[in-house]
């Protein structure tokens, strides 16, 4: 099973690649993002967070549809975001995209990058979707075969520490078993030679921002 988690940043378009099933899918609000699921149309499985950013009064008669109110105090060490992410982990997804993580808030919008790399998130493929981008954490030993066309731009950015054993096949820097270090840029903007290309790790954390050109 796979959850689709809306957070409250901004969601100008729904990713034409991504389509929700409510009977397949597992539908998370976390907090302010229940206003995209309305937007939508979508009605979640799970609102959670300390609802300083929901509609109080929409609550209820989401209780009654069978929507499971998931609260928190206001004073707590977890986003909202995070606690989605494992209110997900805790019914055993496999994979889990993220909408409306992006652009409200700085601060915010690093923070919801940052969590790719959470160590619970290891042996789950998440991804937060904006768009024609798509943004991923290879956990290291790992590799990832990318899909796109020619043209398609890939950017890695080690997080936390340094990326080592950085190798890359099909794109016009290839690299080979090297290592990108935690503040160059020089793992921005590479190119797609073809419509598939691959990424593998050997320690580290590396960020992957595919861009794609629609």
């Amino acid at each position: 099973m796979r959850a689709i988690i809306f957070a409250n940043g901004v969601l100008k378009n729904w990713p034409a690649a991504l389509q929700a099933d409510p009977e397949t899918d597992l539908l998370i609000a976390a907090d302010g993002g229940l206003s995209h699921c309305l937007h939508y149309n979508i009605r979640p499985h799970i609102v959670v967070g300390d609802m300083d950013s929901v509609d109080e009064q929409k609550l209820p008669q989401l209780e009654k549809q069978g929507v499971e109110i998931l609260r928190f105090p206001a004073r707590k060490d977890q986003t909202d975001l995070e606690l989605a992410v494992h209110a997900a982990l805790k019914r055993n997804v496999r994979q889990i995209y993220i909408l409306g993580a992006l652009g409200r808030r700085w601060d915010m919008t690093l923070a919801n990058v940052f969590l790719l790399a959470m160590p619970a998130l290891e042996n789950t493929a998440v991804t937060i979707v904006e768009d024609h981008q798509e943004l991923f954490c290879l956990h290291g030993a790992a590799s990832v075969e990318i899909h796109g066309k020619p043209g398609d731009r890939v950017s890695l950015l080690p997080m936390v520490q340094d990326a080592a054993g950085v190798t890359l096949d099909g794109f016009e820097y290839p690299l080979n078993a090297e290592t990108l270090a935690v503040g160059s840029a020089r793992g921005v903007s590479n190119v797609l030679l073809k419509s598939s290309a691959a990424v593998s790790l050997s320690r580290g954390h590396l960020l992957v921002i595919v861009s794609r050109s629609g």
